[in-house]
């Protein structure tokens, strides 16, 4: 990359990485200072490595800590699909006062004996009622000790949600990882660059005196100092992406923006490429993914298990205790010439089965279940997809993997060449016959070299914790 503004590409990736690492910060800041709440983890005392960053940020993390309480959530939900199947006891307890008198004659066709004049005081009446079901045989459940299809549908959503968080963990692996590794390689590339920029200032000075001589022509001039404003530009925005790059990291790791932390500056090697053949037919199989989409299919199975058993009839056992008081006091002789008082009060026990049959309802259920049908057979349809968008995933990325490291190789060789042609401008200026332009020169090209090796070193770090989070963990570099 010798050229008058080195990488255009790259200098576009980098600068876009950075803005979207200062949006992502900038935006939660603009919100209400009650609504965000920053822990601070307590930080070992050596520079933090990725590993580092990895584990403190698993443990800060927002995303993994809603996914634990979606567990806790569909786990109570299991068993409140689970409790009712089984005998539901309720009671009520009734009291009213009343008084006043009949509003008309019709009142002694209540069988109370109570004449039309009569006034009746204040008086009450209490009713207190227990009532017991108990669904003998209810969308597919037996006296609740099944496996009935409610149950069974929240124990795969909940199955479903333990996938996910495998998932949800690799992705906050794979974001720490894109941004510790963009951070430490811009931090790394902010002494190269400035001692280019601080080259190409020589090389602007030299060539000026040397276009005053008459010794060279202003466009050589102008040429040289397109270079170095390419130059300044760069190392603006490479300082600016080491600083998005710290920010962004604080925030991750669940530390408040204005916190400082001190990071490794050496990146982690890169692994060996795994075996593809194990990672296609071994790793694959286990991948949390399709474990998701067979959750997803047991879902959709007792969806339609559930839809279908409602087409039969339900049996449900009842039974209700019911117990009156009028709250009034009445006298009784005794055998020994005394009274006695008590309540008037009355008792009733109702004991029985229900049969509801379902006749004739347009259809209704029986569209109901079939769309239930319809709906489990897609989802077993679409287990195959699964397994083939992570196979070309895989695929691509063991592309660019080979891609990135066959270019690292090839400018390892290139930069050796400018690495010797550097020595020697180096050795024949001493020695008096040799221009310092040239030196410079040699330089600049062996820096923009190096620079672009890192940047390459970095992609290729970038490609296998992309192939981690393809694999969903089953392979890991980074834990």
């Amino acid at each position: 990359m010798t050229k008058p503004i080195p990488h255009p590409n790259l200098i576009l990736g980098n600068s876009l990485a950075a803005s979207l690492a200062a949006l992502v910060l900038i935006l939660p800041l603009r919100l209400p200072a009650g609504e965000i709440r920053a822990r601070d983890p307590d930080l070992p005392r050596h520079p933090l490595t990725l590993k580092d960053c990895i584990a403190i940020a698993l443990g800060e993390s927002p995303k993994l800590e809603g996914s634990r309480f979606d567990l806790l959530a569909a786990g109570e939900e299991i068993r409140a699909a689970q409790a009712s199947l089984w005998p539901n006891l309720k009671g009520a307890v009734t009291g009213d006062a009343f008084s006043g008198e009949p509003t008309s004659k019709f009142k002694i066709f209540s069988g109370t004996g109570v004449s039309p004049g009569k006034k009746v005081g204040l008086a009450g009446i209490g009713i207190g009622d227990l009532r017991l079901d108990y669904p003998v045989f209810k969308d597919g459940s037996i006296f609740g000790f099944n496996d009935a299809p409610a149950v069974e549908l929240k124990r795969a959503q909940r199955n479903a949600l333990a996938w996910t968080t495998h998932l949800t963990r690799e992705d906050v692996i794979d974001r720490v990882t894109q941004v510790f590794v963009d951070a430490v390689s811009a931090e790394n590339r902010v002494g190269p660059i400035d001692r280019k920029v601080e080259l190409l200032q020589r090389s602007v000075d030299i060539h000026r005196e040397e276009q005053q001589k008459g010794l060279l022509l202003p466009v050589d001039v102008e040429v040289v100092t397109k270079q170095l404003n390419g130059a300044q530009s760069l190392s603006k925005i490479i300082h600016q992406q080491a600083v998005a790059g710290r920010l962004g990291l604080t925030r991750l790791l669940g530390l408040p923006s204005s916190a400082h932390i001190n990071l490794n500056s050496t990146l982690p090697e890169p692994p060996a490429p795994p075996d593809a053949a194990q990672l296609f037919h071994t790793m694959l199989a286990q991948h949390p993914s399709l474990q998701v989409q067979l959750a997803n299919i047991e879902k959709a199975k007792q969806d339609y298990r559930l839809e279908n058993f409602r087409l039969y009839p339900d049996v449900d056992l009842r039974g209700s205790a019911l117990y009156i008081t009028d709250f009034s006091q009445f006298h009784t002789r005794t055998r020994t010439g005394g009274s006695q008082t008590g309540l008037n009060q009355a008792h009733d026990f109702v004991g029985g089965i229900t049969v509801n049959i379902p006749i004739f309802d347009f259809g209704a259920q029986l569209n109901t279940m079939r769309a239930r049908r319809d709906t489990y057979h897609a989802e077993q349809a679409r287990l195959g997809a699964v397994g083939n968008d992570l196979t070309s995933e895989l695929v691509r990325i063991y592309e660019e993997i080979y891609s990135e490291t066959q270019r690292i190789l090839t400018l390892q060789v290139e930069a050796g060449k400018l690495d010797r042609d550097l020595r020697v401008a180096q050795s024949q200026q001493q020695q008096g016959i040799g221009p310092p332009l040239t030196t410079i020169d040699a330089e600049v090209a062996l820096i923009d070299k190096q620079e672009e090796m890192d940047v390459h070193r970095s992609k290729l770090l970038l490609h296998y914790a992309d192939l981690q989070k393809a694999m969903g963990g089953t392979w890991k570099w980074l834990r």
